[in-house]
């Protein structure tokens, strides 16, 4: 009788035990050290990304909700902050741990479907218009010429390198479209569940400074606002509050890969016409095919029109070619880093 209640009392404890290890709250030291995930918090939003490898799972203390591989919202369970520690209910720690630690399995890896190319205005739009005079006559170039051919360099090049993919234009002739007709067409682009469409603009620069030359890249600034990235109707979620954190979620991580294609571009254009035309670095404005595109966009400025000797560049096929060169080099850097296990 002693003996079988000895061993009650011993499975009572173990149960205990068990039930105590299955409910506790993980820290986010924890969890980092459990998964060998990496984390990136952004102090000023009090955002968290979690990456391993391909995944990424992106929290806000105070919120249950969170958004997995930029794209697919999660209920995470309650997280909070604590005397400046991060603390994961066991709701939320077995949730991040699954997300985290999945079974080996492909549908879960991030890969870039769809290149969407943007050749700048167009029709009865020319763009930035470069008047010049060459051995004693007028000579014009005009910036939707300019970017309409390098787009269409780059857009064969992509499909010549990346047969998988799709690589879509919102123009291939000299067609006038409206600034939201662009974006629309972008955003309209149906992606399965772990596909990320990417988006460049295509511009050439002018300025009263005509010695000014060289190519730039321009993004959001991060301050930047952009409405309705997250809805009802994707999320099942009705909350108010909860879509905007989603939301929010969604902005910084846009930020961060826009950011990320900026730099890979630049990079790429200092490669091919560096020796010629000089990196003017990215920079921040508030355009509206890069505010309106819901996913990682860039505006590329080739050169300048308005400098006679740029412009005269700008009207050469091999330099076109380069041009487009360094673009194609620096969307398939982007593409290694944005699909590479890590």
């Amino acid at each position: 009788m002693v003996r079988r209640a000895f061993f009650v009392v011993l499975l009572l404890c173990i149960s205990m035990v068990v039930l105590a290890a299955e409910t506790r709250e993980h820290t986010i030291h924890e969890i980092l050290e459990t998964t060998g995930a990496r984390l990136q918090w952004d102090a000023d939003r009090g955002i968290g990304v979690l990456r391993n490898a391909n995944t990424y799972v992106s929290f806000r203390p105070g919120s249950r909700w969170g958004l997995v591989n930029y794209a697919n919202q999660r209920e995470l369970g309650e997280i909070r902050r604590v005397d400046g520690n991060i603390i994961f209910s066991a709701e939320a720690a077995e949730t991040v741990l699954s997300i985290l630690k999945p079974a080996r399995q492909t549908s879960t890896d991030r890969y870039i479907s769809t290149i969407f190319i943007d050749a700048g205005h167009g029709g009865r739009d020319p763009g930035a218009v470069g008047i010049h005079t060459i051995n004693g006559e007028r000579w014009e170039i005009k910036e939707k010429d300019i970017v309409l051919d390098v787009s269409m360099r780059l857009r064969d090049m992509l499909r010549r390198g990346f047969p998988e993919r799709d690589i879509v234009m919102s123009r291939e002739d000299d067609t006038y479209l409206r600034l939201e007709e662009r974006t629309e067409a972008a955003n309209s682009v149906e992606l399965a569940e772990n596909e990320t469409i990417i988006f460049l603009s295509i511009h050439a620069n002018a300025t009263f400074n005509t010695r000014a030359k060289g190519f730039e890249v321009w993004v959001l600034p991060p301050e930047e606002r952009r409405g309705g990235l997250v809805d009802s109707r994707t999320t099942g979620v009705s909350d108010p509050g909860v879509l905007s954190i989603l939301n929010t979620i969604r902005e910084e991580e846009l930020t961060i890969e826009s950011v990320l294609l900026s730099r890979s571009l630049l990079t790429g254009l200092e490669g091919s016409v560096g020796d010629v035309a000089p990196n003017r670095g990215m920079k921040t404005a508030s355009w509206s095919v890069v505010r309106n595109a819901r996913m990682p966009s860039v505006l590329v400025e080739l050169g300048f029109v308005t400098n006679k000797e740029e412009a005269l560049r700008m009207a050469e096929p091999d330099h076109l070619h380069n041009l487009a060169l360094g673009l194609y080099n620096g969307i398939v850097e982007f593409i290694r880093y944005f699909e590479a296990p890590q």
